[in-house]
């Protein structure tokens, strides 16, 4: 008989909650939607053949001829394997001061024009590897000016919702590692960072297509609860901890009312806990808009 009584309070449960248990299954199911439209929408062919196919712009004179076509190779290995563009361009002109104001720039702030020069690149050739202008890729810029060393990392597209502020740092400090003493293993070490946040498992949720997912998700979500609880509070007039037989209560279990207290508590711990987020925990750490109009995001080092 007590084996009868706890099946009831089971399915007395479950009918209690199923309205919250398909809230979350939707939820759920929309967010696991979205991510997988958009990771299969960046797995097709390069969309973008507009863009040039030089990758290694060595205007500094930094490398050799070998190690140029060394990160060539690399990066061609590394586009085709995660779907975004990764490009390399040195530099060694004045970007601050005076000397950055008579060469031509609109600024003497060195972060400013480090800014400026890496975005104007990728936006001017046209670079991203589903469609041009803010497609999915990398730059990073590396100035060799003498006083004004220093690289900067400018990220578009998926590869900007994908680096949070905290992977934007991760992404220089590898570059830095190298950077005096092997600038062509630097450089490969800053692809190598960028597709470590590319790789599924490192995407986080906070991310703005996950974050666009959860609130559509949330949304739905929502519309549904508000058509159905109402009916179901109605219904629901009988203490779900009083299993019924023949029209009476029969029976009270403290132990299972404890169950009861428990499972309302991991929801709302659950449902509060969710809610939290945003653009900086996720994608797009330094985030802002080129003067072309383009969304990136990034970062840069000073040496």
């Amino acid at each position: 008989m007590r084996d009868d009584y706890k099946k009831e309070a089971i399915r007395q449960y479950l009918r209690h909650f199923r309205i919250w248990f398909i809230l979350v299954g939707i939820m759920a199911a929309v967010t696991a939607g979205v991510g997988i439209i958009h990771f299969a929408g960046g797995s097709g062919e390069r969309s973008n053949t507009s863009a040039p196919r030089e990758r290694v712009y060595d205007n500094a004179d930094i490398l050799t001829d070998e190690e140029e076509e060394k990160l060539r190779e690399y990066i061609a290995e590394k586009e085709e394997q995660y779907k975004a563009d990764f490009v390399i361009l040195t530099i060694s002109r004045p970007v601050e001061g005076d000397e950055a104001l008579e060469s031509g720039l609109d600024s003497s702030d060195w972060e400013t024009n480090m800014t400026a020069i890496a975005d104007d690149f990728w936006d001017e050739n046209g670079f991203g590897y589903n469609k041009g202008f803010d497609g999915d890729g990398s730059i990073l810029i590396d100035n060799r000016y003498k006083g004004q060393r220093g690289e900067w990392l400018s990220t578009s597209g998926k590869v900007e919702d994908a680096l949070s502020v905290r992977a934007v740092e991760s992404v220089l400090y590898a570059v830095d590692d190298y950077y005096d003493s092997d600038p062509c293993r630097a450089y490969m070490r800053y692809i190598d960072k960028v597709c470590s946040y590319l790789d599924g498992g490192s995407v986080r949720l906070g991310g703005t297509y996950y974050l666009g997912a959860f609130v559509v998700s949330l949304v739905i979500a929502a519309v549904y609860a508000s058509s159905h609880l109402g009916k179901n509070k109605a219904r629901d007039t009988t203490a779900v901890n009083a299993y019924v037989a023949g029209g009476k209560p029969v029976m009270q279990d403290q132990r299972d009312d404890l169950i009861r207290k428990n499972v309302v508590k991991r929801k709302i711990e659950t449902g509060s806990g969710s809610r939290g987020g945003g653009r900086s925990g996720g994608g797009g750490g330094g985030h802002h808009v080129s003067r072309s109009g383009a969304s990136h995001g990034g970062g840069g080092h000073r040496h």
